[in-house]
């Protein structure tokens, strides 16, 4: 890689060197309305007039990709083990620069002129998500680079500097610590192929993420390394994106006619709608859309709100953590890794348990709550995040963490577990 050079980047790009997170095409990766246009109104024009109206579209289309608005960390309460009365700062503790403290009712808080934009925490909790583009959005994104038949690139801003355009399967992220282990699980157990692009050298001095940065992101790739027993691709390029007019002004390798050639055959590509065919990504979404659905739909998650008249509310809420859905996603693909995966889940002592459900007023996902049907504790362990207020709760100390395997969240999606 080229020496380190001062990263003059907005501060809100995600990608750097205009690169685009949220999948959807930029100038050099698919047509836009401009060039549609120019197709309409040139279908019987010279190669030369197509090359003029090509090239125009693309710079208007360039110029008209305005800046991204900023991007901010959001706090998700729902997701906050601390906020339901749990003992919890690891996004604290992971958390580079200090900017994360906890209000009065435990809800951290982000210190903005503190905050770097590394998204740490996001690795870390599932409280955390980003304005710009959730993980989500990412993996979704990392399934459509893969149904195109390309090797997946991952790589960090720090790795990106200026003048480098990467190509359209290359993923920059703020730090590579922003994904968690199950993220890595998931796409590893999807078969995806996956390579990092990132020099570990440049961690030490980051100003975004420091030495934390190279921590978390190491534990997170060896963590899903072990689980998934697939490895992780290591490369020392970042690919760049081909830039057709820039090719044509600076031709590397190549005669200024084989350029010109290039340009025009692509052009008319464009206008014939061949190249907007063989680039478009509606077709990838449509078919990473179905497959998500299919696999959450063997998943049978019960997340939402039922009616129940066995609490005073009337009814109760199951919340499936992303963190969690994306492991069960990799179990569904791959039941295998499960012994591998240790957990801890709540687990009660049904001779000491009067179904007081305490534990259930208390659960900040729904893992427990009365069952519909008759009121006794229905317990699904795929829910059940191990922060412990069950046990703080039970009146009769029913209830204790065990450390048990990911082959307990196996089997449970047709009905409910054991308590």
């Amino acid at each position: 890689m080229a020496d380190k050079a001062e990263d003059t980047r907005a501060p809100g790009d995600p990608a750097g060197a205009g690169s685009r997170q949220d999948g959807a095409p930029t100038a050099a990766e698919g047509p836009s309305t401009p060039l549609r246009s120019a197709r309409d109104d040139n279908e019987s024009a010279s190669p030369a007039d197509a090359v003029t109206a090509g090239a125009a579209a693309i710079a208007a289309d360039a110029a008209a990709d305005a800046p991204e608005r900023p991007q901010r960390i959001v706090v998700l309460r729902d997701f906050c083990m601390r906020a339901h009365g749990a003992d919890c700062e690891r996004c604290a503790l992971a958390c580079p620069h200090g900017a994360i403290s906890f209000s009065d009712d435990g809800v951290p808080v982000i210190d903005a002129d503190a905050c770097s934009r590394c998204d740490i925490c996001l690795g870390v909790c599932d409280a955390f998500s980003s304005t710009r583009v959730t993980m989500a959005d990412l993996h979704a994104r990392i399934r459509r680079i893969a149904l195109r038949g390309e090797t997946v690139v991952l790589t960090c801003k720090e790795n990106v500097f200026p003048g480098l355009e990467p190509a359209a399967n290359v993923v920059v992220l703020p730090c590579l610590a922003c994904l968690s282990p199950e993220f890595w699980t998931l796409v590893l157990a999807e078969n995806i192929d996956v390579e990092i692009a990132a020099d570990l050298s440049y961690c030490a001095d980051c100003e975004r993420a420091g030495d934390m940065g190279e921590l978390l992101y190491s534990h997170a790739v060896e963590t899903a390394e072990a689980w998934s027993g697939r490895p992780v691709g290591f490369t020392d390029i970042i690919p760049e994106k081909e830039n057709l007019v820039k090719d044509l002004a600076n031709p590397v390798g190549v005669d200024r006619r084989s350029a010109f050639a290039n340009l025009v055959g692509d052009v008319g590509d464009i206008a014939s709608g061949k190249r907007r065919l063989r680039n478009s990504e509606v077709l990838q979404e449509f078919y990473e859309r179905r497959e998500r659905s299919r696999a959450l739909a063997r998943l049978n998650l019960g997340n939402g709100t039922e009616f129940n008249d066995f609490v005073p509310e009337g009814r109760t809420k199951k919340t499936m953590w992303p963190k969690r859905q994306m492991l069960l996603e990799a179990l569904d693909r791959d039941p295998g890794i499960a012994e591998r995966v240790p957990l801890v889940v709540s687990e009660t002592d049904c001779e000491r348990c009067t179904n007081a459900l305490a534990c259930a007023a208390v659960c900040p996902t729904g893992a427990r709550r009365p069952d519909p049907a008759d009121g006794t504790l229905a317990y699904d362990a795929r829910y059940c995040i191990g922060c412990g207020l069950c046990a703080n709760a039970c009146p009769e100390g029913a209830v204790d963490l065990v450390e048990v395997t990911a082959e307990a969240l196996l089997g449970t999606g047709d009905g409910e577990a054991e308590a």
